[in-house]
Order: C-alpha cells, then structure tokens, then sequence
C-alpha cells in the first residue's frame, strides 16, 4: 500500500467516469504525481481543479505501479486572485502546462515545486513576472539535466549584442 500526504499544486485536470477527475499534480516532495480525484466533476472541486491551485494531497493506491486515488483540500487562493488579469491566468496555465509536460512522473523534484511557488507569486506583480517565467523555465530546464549556458553566444562565441 502506498500513501503519503504532501503540498502541491494543480498542473492539469480532465473528466474521467461521470463525476470523477484525472489530476496531474507537482508535489512538493514526490515530484509529478497522476490521481482519480472523486467528484473531481462537483461544484465543489472544479475551482480547486484549475491550473496552479495549491492544494494539499493525500494519495493513496494499493499497488505501487496502478494510478491512485487521492482527495484535495484547497490552500490559498490559487489563480482566482488572478481573474483581473488575463495575461497572468495564461502565464500560470502555460508554466503548468510546461511542468506537466516536461517532468517525470513519479521523480521528486522539489527545485520543480519551488519555481513553480515563486513564479506564482510573481503573477501578482505585473512588471516582473514574465521574466521570472523566463527563469522558471530555464531553471527547470536546468534541474531535469539540460542546462543553457547563456553567458555567451552558442553559435560565435561573442557576449555583446
């Protein structure tokens, strides 16, 4: 029996059965994570399914290798904060579909989850945050082995222009 309760947020969320959800969701300590969320479907679940929710999971599955089941409590307020700002709601529905594309599942990653934290708190300020999505993205590049080495020009070599 494998279980464990951790923080994480929503990468991607779909419909599976009649009310039931399959969640993608990067934890903290356990990296990129599928689940069958039931009432995925409800009224009270679909805000909490949204793309860069923070939530805290308690998965659970019987068997090591089947997709678990797992129940969701909210904590904050996740990309609502963010409805005024149409531009910030497509940033962090893109960097969580850069994440859910481009992690592992079932690899901890916690640098993953630490970017992905501070960017969602760079939404919130207008100016920096498309630059902090840039870092973001460079830096999970960097943490799943394909580091960019910018300090120079790959092709001439040149560091102006």
């Amino acid at each position: 029996m494998l279980e464990f309760e951790d923080d994480a947020y929503v990468l991607q969320a779909r419909a599976h059965g009649e009310s039931g959800a399959i969640v993608e969701l990067l934890t903290e300590h356990h990296g990129k994570w599928a689940a069958h969320v039931a009432g995925g479907g409800s009224r009270r679940l679909k805000p909490v399914l949204q793309a860069g929710s923070r939530v805290t999971v308690r998965y659970r599955a019987r068997v090591s290798d089947q997709l678990g089941s797992a129940s969701l409590e909210p904590t904050g307020e996740g990309p609502a904060s963010l409805f005024d700002n149409p531009l910030a709601l497509a940033g962090i529905a893109a960097a969580a579909a850069v994440a859910a594309g481009a992690l592992p599942e079932r690899e901890p990653h916690p640098g993953a989850f630490l970017a992905f934290e501070a960017l969602s708190r760079a939404f919130d300020v207008p100016e920096i945050w498309p630059a902090v999505f840039v870092r973001f993205e460079a830096g999970l590049l960097q943490e799943l082995g394909f580091g960019l080495d910018l300090s120079k020009c790959a092709a001439t070599g040149a560091v102006d222009d």
